[in-house]
Formats: structure tokens, sequence, C-alpha cells
């Protein structure tokens, strides 16, 4: 008989922590087993689990009694990812292999009731904070095993069974190695993502707004009859941004994880990732949460990519008025009784909506079902989104005839490519790397102010009261990516008047 400590690791978020699992033999029925949880309580779930998971394995219970415990903390309910671990001190008190063998080791994984080792969500994470706190060993479930080994610096020990734990553990002898997992540069796993090749070259001004959309990260609003192209228009800009850095794929991946969404191969997505909520969406669903757990909400799974909000006036009012904290601070905080969750959620807002709540084809000049009150009461449902965005646009639908075909996505993201090394070039001692993310006092003060002359436009329809302050701030912005689109140094008249043509297109 032995005392034996294994480590596991719980996930809040996407953050690691590490948990120590600890047991010990104690007076009792032989083979009984107590597990006691951070609250102080029994974990009889988890306890039944492993019991019967060792037994239908093939595997020795102690012949004596044992307590394991799980240490107090905030969490009062670590997960089934700490099983494995539950398991791998009982085993060790029953003398199948030393205990010093876990103590260089992470443990993580779910026991099936056939003593199966079954997959947990969140396991990218969860090996990232076990590598950063010197974990250099990890042992995982072999259906998580690609995306653990994204992680450097750890040697990745998959199993799928109790039999295959215990051998590796008594041998020192690895399982079988499954395929290695590499990056996936083609979809972002999120379904149909367009080209711009798709986009007529008639609808010239909305070709133009996507791509300064995609070369500033800017939000973008759409309002147009059925047929005007907004889906097709959202779906194209994904396709017009960089590919994702180690550190977004990563950031990514571990958001997906943690939602138990990891594509197959559980390699890196290096295209930024599209995510369309449709309007009956409930808010656990838009936003994060869980009935026990919090999972990543779409707007999360939209991070270091796109959201697109079709029909947004159809959205719920609280679905609408939660989704401004993200847009405005970029991350989502989940609060609930005992716990609060953080996930990021820095994205670019596509916003689309019908000009009127009868959604007739042929647009708001011919609709005669809705009254001027009906559409601004429907427009102003989304109002608060609208105001956050930067570019917004009118959009007709197109004649047939029309069909002229403009540049390729790939043609056009080369020069949205360019543009962002110029913008991230200028503001890199700032620490931002797009024009949208640069606050409005630096645009309005010092070496960034422009000239009177060059701002002449803004400062009127500002006086006159048709811009606010923050559309002020916008209209700039904008007009510094024209500026990086045509590869000058600072903006001039002609980008100014282009962006505020940008801007005030269309207001509900």
């Amino acid at each position: 008989m032995s005392y034996a400590t294994a480590t596991s690791v719980s996930l809040s978020g996407i953050t690691g922590r590490l948990v120590p699992v600890q047991a010990a033999p104690a007076t009792g029925q032989p083979g009984g087993v107590v597990i006691l949880g951070p609250d102080g309580r029994s974990m009889e779930e988890a306890r039944d689990r492993v019991r019967a998971g060792i037994a239908n394995a093939g595997l020795s219970l102690p012949g004596h009694r044992v307590t394991v415990t799980l240490p107090p903390s905030d969490d009062p309910a670590p997960g089934s990812g700490t099983d494995l671990a539950m398991a791998a001190v009982i085993l060790s008190t029953a003398g199948l292999f030393p205990p010093s063998v876990l103590d260089a080791a992470a443990v993580i994984g779910e026991i099936g009731l056939d003593g199966t080792v079954r997959p947990v969500r969140g396991v990218l994470p969860m090996v990232t904070a076990a590598a950063d706190l010197g974990m250099r060993t990890v042992v995982v479930p072999a259906a998580n095993a690609d995306e653990a080994r994204l992680v450097s610096g750890v040697t990745v020990v998959a199993v799928a069974s109790l039999q295959q734990f215990a051998r590796w553990a008594s041998t020192g002898a690895h399982p079988p190695t499954p395929t290695s997992a590499t990056d996936q540069r083609l979809g972002n796993g999120d379904g149909y993502v367009g080209d711009l090749v798709h986009v007529p070259a008639a609808m010239t001004k909305a070709r133009r707004a996507l791509e300064v959309a995609a070369a500033g990260g800017h939000h973008l609003g759409l309002v147009g009859p059925p047929g005007a192209g907004k889906t097709l228009i959202a779906q194209s800009l994904p396709s017009l941004l960089p590919d994702l850095d180690d550190a977004a794929a990563l950031e990514v991946a571990a958001l997906r994880s943690a939602a138990g969404v990891t594509p197959p191969g559980g390699g890196l997505m290096r295209r930024p990732p599209f995510r369309a909520p449709h309007h009956t969406a409930s808010l656990p669903a838009l936003l994060g949460g869980g009935p026990r757990d919090s999972y990543p909400g779409a707007v999360s799974l939209a991070h270091h990519g796109v959201l697109y909000l079709d029909d947004a006036p159809e959205f719920g009012n609280r679905a609408l008025a939660a989704l401004r904290h993200p847009l405005d601070i970029g991350q989502v905080m989940l609060a609930g009784a005992r716990r609060a969750v953080t996930y990021p959620a820095r994205f670019q807002l596509v916003l689309a909506a019908q000009p009127c709540p009868c959604a007739r084809p042929n647009g708001v000049d011919l609709c005669t079902s809705c009254s001027d009150l009906d559409r601004r009461r429907y427009l102003a449902r989304m109002a608060d989104l609208w105001r956050r965005t930067d570019i917004r646009l009118r959009l007709d639908v197109m004649n047939p005839t029309d069909a002229a075909v403009g540049d390729s996505s790939a043609v056009v993201a080369a020069r949205v490519a360019s543009a962002r090394e110029h913008a991230a070039d200028r503001w890199a001692a700032l620490g931002y790397r797009v024009n949208a993310e640069i606050p409005g006092e630096i645009l309005r003060t010092g070496v960034c102010a422009l000239p009177t002359c060059d701002i002449n436009p803004l400062l009127h329809l500002r006086h006159v009261g048709t811009v606010s302050d923050d559309g002020h701030d916008r209209i700039l912005r904008i007009a510094w990516t024209l500026c990086d689109l045509r590869g000058a140094d600072r903006p001039d008249l002609d980008d100014v008047t282009a962006a505020i043509d940008l801007h005030i297109d269309r207001q509900p």
C-alpha cells in the first residue's frame, strides 16, 4: 500500500489549471473507493465511472479501501477529464506501477464504463497550460492526440484504453502513434466561403467596400432587399483576409477545442473562421455558456475571423444588446453563481438587414406594405450595432444582364495583404496591427492629425450633426485604410471624401 499523486488539468475558458489528484489507503471495505471533490463533497459519478472502467478493463482494484481527493478550488466541478488521473492513482496504490511514474506527467482523459479512454474537449489549452507550467509529458486520449501534438516541447502519450495506460505506466512502452496533425490552409471548417469573383463587377462600390473592410479590419453594415447579394458579400470577406499566424491559429484552435468542434485531422486552421448564426440562435449559442460548463459561443468561434449576422433586426433584443460588449472590448465574460469564464471574441462584424419587415425583393422604394414608421422601427432594432459599423452600404438587386466578372479573391487579397503590411509597420510601436483598432485620440492629435484642408468636408459634417464624434473617428480610420491601399504615407482630401462616402452611404 502506498500514497500516490498524479497531475491532471481543468479548464476555465481557454485557460488550463493543473489539478493535483491524490490517493491514499484507508481503512474500510477492500476495493472500496471514495472520491472527494474540491468542494468537499463526494464525486459519486466519477467514482462509479472509474471503478467500472478499471473492472471492465480487466485490471484489479486495490485490496484495500482508497480515498481519492482533489484539492479545494474555486471550480467545484473540474470535469470528467480528471477521470484518468483518478484511475492512475488508484492503480498505483494497488501496486500496478510505482507512484514515481506519475510525477512528471500530466494525465488527461475521461474513463468509459468499458475501460476505454474517451476524448474530452479543451485538450489543446489543457496541454498548453501543462507545458507552460513545466510538464514535459502528457497522457491524453488517442482521439485528442493530434491537437495535443500542436503544443511544442511536450511528449504526447496517446492511450485508447486503461490497458494501454497501464502498459505504458508499467513498462514505459508507448502505444502506436497515430498520424501527426498538419496545417489545414484550405477552408476554415465553418461551411461555405465565397470568392469575390462571384460578386458582379457592376457592384463596384460593394466590391471596393469589401476590399477596404478587409484591409483595415472594419466592421461592415449592409441594407438591401433579398437577392441584393448581402450573403454573397459577407461570405467573400474571409477569402480576402490573410492567413492566421501561429499565435492566432493556436488561439482559434484552442477555442474550437474548448467547444468540442476540432476539425478532422486536428491540424491548425490557417484560414480565418467564418460564423453565421441564425437569428433564432439562443444566447448561449451566440455568446457562450451551457447548463453545466461554459462553452464558447459563435462570437468566440469567430475570433480572428468574421461574424455574419443576417437579418440582424430579427435577432432578439437581449442578443443584440449582449453583442455590444464583445464588439467594444474583444472578449466575452460569462458569469455564473460560482465561476466566471472569459473567452476572446475579436472579430469583424458583417451586419445585414432587409430595408423593411416584409422583405420584398423589389426594395424599399416600391414597397407598399410597410409605412415609413414600420421601416424606421424595424431598422432601429439594430441601431446600437449599426453605430459600431465603419462601412455602410445600401444594396439593390442587380440586373441579370450585368454579369461582368471582376478581380478574384486571390488578386484582391494580395492588395489587402500589402495594405495591412503598411498599417502594421506604421502602428507597430503602439501595439496595433489594423487601422480599425486605432483609438480616435491618436488619429486626431499629434503626428497623425491630418491638415484642416484635407478634413474640411468631415469637419463640416460634424458641425452640422450629420456625423457624430464616433463617426468622425471611424471615417478617419477608413481614410487611413484607403491611403494604405494606394501605398501612400498619409491620407489626402480624396481619401477623406471617399471614406465619408463609405461611412454615410446608408443609415437606418
